[in-house]
């Protein structure tokens, strides 16, 4: 394995790579490095690098289908090339999966700014916004709201332990927004002031619910507690396939130092990353097909999902 994907891999699993779009698109060029640098002479070679290397990008955080979606999709194509005969050589399957992987990070491009634009034109005028963590499309929406005028607040949750609604804080602050960081446990008192929450997504199941970043479903809760609106961006390849079986996405603990390095002897401490957020207590889904309310996202995203299928 090129030690360039190597450090993709260690970069994942230490969030310095972090956000299910960023992972993917991490995770994607990472493949089209390792095909393109690959020594394989046989179709076979090259298939069996394809799917040790996806294998072990897509294993880097449990907790992201986005990043399944992206290697299944490269891996069946693949299949099918040999399969059907499309590919004579490893060159010629070795051109066709880099060309193909290209072809994917254009499309999530073009997912991520039709989102952008359904998201923004959602947010009240003058709104004042709640968020948690980090989303790079959250971030993207509520700048593009900026940008068309809309003078909108933020209140930024810190998001212990890795105070990821820092970053949140600092590219708005940077795009002229006004924003507020608040500690975790200041949701409630400032939720009084909110009329939206806008949060990103990791994974949405086939029942609607989402799994984000630890915390999420305790803001959503509170914000259906002062009747706020609770929305999350996601593009449909966070949607998880394998939830449709009764197979719920795992929810990554992380090492305990991350929330106190040197505790006393004895003590148990526990840093689940994710919870899991009923769909109930979510308004809709922000999506590049629009905004989707948690009961029709199943058939639409089995839908696209069974499109990008067909196409193979």
């Amino acid at each position: 394995m090129e030690r360039k994907v190597e450090k993709v891999i260690k970069d994942i699993k230490a969030l310095k790579i972090q956000g299910a779009r960023n992972i993917a698109k991490a995770v994607v060029n990472a493949i089209i490095l390792q095909i393109q640098k690959s020594k394989a002479k046989t179709l076979d070679e090259l298939y069996s690098e394809l799917l040790v290397v996806s294998e072990a990008l897509a294993s880097a955080r449990p907790t992201e289908p986005m990043v399944r979606n992206a290697v299944g999709e490269i891996a069946r194509f693949a299949f099918s090339q040999i399969k059907t005969g499309g590919v004579r050589n490893a060159k010629e399957l070795r051109e066709k999966v880099v060309t193909k992987e290209k072809e994917y990070l254009k499309k999530m491009d073009e997912n991520a700014k039709a989102l952008i634009e359904y998201g923004a034109k959602l947010i009240p005028e003058g709104a004042v916004v709640m968020t948690h963590c980090h989303s790079s499309t959250v971030t993207g929406i509520l700048k593009r709201a900026a940008e068309m005028g809309n003078q909108i607040e933020v209140f930024a949750c810190e998001t212990r332990p890795r105070y990821q609604g820092r970053i949140t804080a600092k590219e708005l602050v940077d795009a002229d927004i006004k924003v507020s960081l608040i500690v975790d446990s200041a949701m409630n008192s400032f939720m009084k002031k909110a009329e939206i929450c806008l949060v990103g997504a990791d994974a949405i199941t086939s029942r609607g619910d989402l799994i984000n970043k630890i915390g999420t479903s305790t803001l959503a809760h509170i914000a259906e507690m002062h009747d706020v609106s609770f929305y999350s961006a996601a593009e449909l390849y966070k949607y998880s396939p394998i939830s449709l079986f009764g197979n719920l996405e795992k929810i990554e603990e992380r090492d305990s130092k991350e929330v106190w390095d040197k505790p006393p002897k004895g003590l148990v401490v526990r840093n689940p990353a994710f919870d899991v957020t009923a769909a109930q207590y979510i308004n809709g889904y922000i999506t590049e097909a629009g905004v989707v309310p948690p009961q029709s996202l199943f058939t639409i995203a089995s839908k696209q999902l069974g499109i990008e299928i067909e196409k193979k």
